[in-house]
C-alpha cells in the first residue's frame, strides 16, 4: 500500500516537474551535450520541488541561487535574458508550492485524523494541484512566452525584472517574517506574485507583438523600395531601347566624320546610364535593391557615395532585419548630407562586412548645423517630431534584438555610426 502512494506522488512530481522544464524551454535553449541536459533535469526537479515553510527564507534563497546557476550554466542566450527567467519563474514555483502544501497542511492537521493514510493522501493532492495549475499555465501561455522571447530585447527584460522582483521580495519578506499559524494570510500576497509574473509574461508577449507588426510595416516599405526600384530600372530600359536609333545614329555620325573620341565619349555615357540603376552591392537581392534606391536618391541629392559591402552567406541574420538598419542608417545619412550648402562636401560612405561569425557595418556622413540631443539620445531635426525620429531608434532594436551594439560618434563636420553584431553563427 505504502509503495503505492509512493508511486503516485512519484509519478505527480514527475508530471510537475516536466510542465515546469517545458515551459522554461518555451524561454531558453538548453545547451548541447549530454552533462548539460542532465544538470538541467536535475536542477529544475530540485528547484521544482522546494519545500517552503514560514519563518525560513533560507531554504528559498539557496534555491533562487540554484536556479540561476543553472539557467547560467546549461541554457543559451545573454546573461540579463536567464536571469529574467529566473525571476519570472521562480516567483511562481515558490508561490505555487507555499500555497497548496500550507493549505494541504491545515487540512491534516484541522480537519482530518493524522494517519499515515490522510498525509499521503494530502501530499498526492497537494501535487495534483500543482500539476494543473502548471498545466493550465503552460498551455495558456506557451505561445506568448516563444513569442515575447525572439522580439524582446535586453533592455525590455530589464524593465520585467523589476516589477517581477518587487512583487517577489514583498511576497518572500511576507513568508519568512509570519507564523506559522498566520501562514494562511500570505495567500493574497502570493496570488498577486503569481498573477503578476504572468502578467509580466503578457505584457512581454504584447510589446513583441508589437515589434513583430512594425517590422511587417519595415518589411512592406522595403518590398516596397525594392519593387519602385525594379519598375524604374524597367522604365530606363524601354526608355534606353526606344532611344537606342537616336543614340545609334549619333554614334554613327561621329564615327562617318572621324570623330572617333567624341563617339567613344557618347558609348561610355549610354554604357553609365544603361547601368547606373542596376548596380550590384551584395548577393543578396532585396538587400541590393535598397542600396540602390539609397544609392539613386543621394545621387539625385549631389551626394558622392562611397559603398563597399563583403556580406556573402549572410544567413543567420533575416532580410527584413538587415534592410531595416540599411534603410533607416541610409535614409539618416542623406537628410543630414543633403543640408550641407557645399555640394563638394557632401558625402556618405558605406562599411559592411560579414566575417562568417560576426557582422559590423558603419556608415558616415557630412553634415552641417547643431544636433538636438536628449537623456534618451539624438532627437530629430525635422519639424514634425511626433511622426519622426524613429530611424535610428528602429535599427537600435534590431541590433540589441541579435545581442549587438550600436555606437554613434558626432563630430563636427560629419556623423558616424557604427554596429557590430558577434556570434552569428
Amino acid at each position: 500500500m505504502m509503495v503505492s502512494k509512493n508511486l503516485i506522488i512519484c509519478v505527480l512530481s514527475i508530471i510537475y516537474v516536466s510542465f515546469i522544464f517545458r515551459f522554461l524551454l518555451c524561454f531558453l535553449k538548453l545547451k548541447q551535450g549530454l552533462l548539460q541536459k542532465a544538470a538541467a533535469i536535475a536542477g529544475v526537479w530540485i528547484v521544482g520541488c522546494t519545500v517552503v515553510f514560514p519563518e525560513d527564507p533560507f531554504n528559498v534563497f539557496g534555491m533562487l541561487v540554484l536556479f540561476a546557476m543553472v539557467l547560467l550554466i546549461c541554457f543559451e542566450g545573454s546573461v540579463v535574458r536567464r536571469l529574467s527567467v529566473v525571476l519570472l519563474l521562480y516567483p511562481i514555483i515558490v508561490s505555487v508550492n507555499f500555497v497548496t502544501l500550507d493549505a494541504t497542511g491545515i487540512v491534516f492537521y484541522r480537519l482530518t485524523p493524522q494517519t499515515p493514510f490522510w498525509d499521503a493522501a494530502l501530499n498526492a493532492f497537494s501535487m495534483l494541484l500543482r500539476d494543473l495549475i502548471w498545466m493550465g499555465i503552460y498551455f495558456a501561455f506557451r505561445k506568448k512566452a516563444a513569442h515575447s522571447i525572439k522580439m524582446m530585447t535586453d533592455r525590455m527584460w530589464l524593465l520585467m525584472d523589476i516589477v517581477c522582483a518587487a512583487a517577489f521580495a514583498g511576497s518572500i519578506t511576507l513568508i519568512s517574517t509570519i507564523s506559522h499559524k498566520d501562514a494562511w494570510l500570505t495567500y493574497p500576497s502570493c496570488l498577486a506574485c503569481v498573477v503578476t509574473s504572468l502578467g509580466c509574461i503578457w505584457l512581454a508577449a504584447y510589446i513583441g507583438e508589437t515589434i513583430r507588426r512594425d517590422m511587417e510595416m519595415e518589411n512592406m516599405k522595403v518590398r516596397q523600395a525594392y519593387y519602385e526600384e525594379l519598375e524604374k530600372n524597367q522604365l530606363a530600359v524601354r526608355k534606353l531601347r526606344h532611344d537606342m536609333n537616336n543614340h545609334l545614329g549619333v554614334i554613327g555620325s561621329f564615327l562617318e566624320e572621324k570623330e572617333y573620341d567624341k563617339a567613344l565619349a557618347y558609348f561610355k555615357e549610354l554604357n553609365i546610364t544603361a547601368a547606373a540603376r542596376n548596380r550590384k552591392f551584395c548577393e543578396n537581392s532585396l538587400v541590393n535593391a535598397v542600396i540602390n534606391a539609397k544609392y539613386n536618391l543621394a545621387l539625385e541629392k549631389n551626394i558622392d557615395c562611397f559603398v563597399n559591402i563583403e556580406l556573402d552567406n549572410l544567413l543567420a541574420m533575416d532580410d527584413v532585419s538587415l534592410c531595416t538598419i540599411f534603410a533607416n542608417l541610409l535614409d539618416n545619412a542623406i537628410e543630414a548630407a543633403q543640408k550641407v550648402p557645399d555640394r563638394e562636401a557632401r558625402r556618405i560612405s558605406l562599411k559592411a562586412r560579414y566575417t562568417g561569425e560576426s557582422l559590423c557595418i558603419e556608415v558616415e556622413n557630412s553634415r552641417t548645423g547643431e544636433l538636438a540631443e536628449s537623456k534618451a539620445g539624438l532627437l530629430t531635426t525635422k519639424p514634425d517630431k511626433e511622426n519622426h525620429g524613429y530611424g535610428l531608434r528602429s535599427v537600435r532594436d534590431v541590433v540589441e534584438s541579435y545581442g549587438g551594439h550600436m555606437d554613434i560618434t558626432p563630430a563636427a563636420d560629419a556623423f558616424r555610426v557604427t554596429i557590430w553584431i558577434g556570434s552569428l553563427v
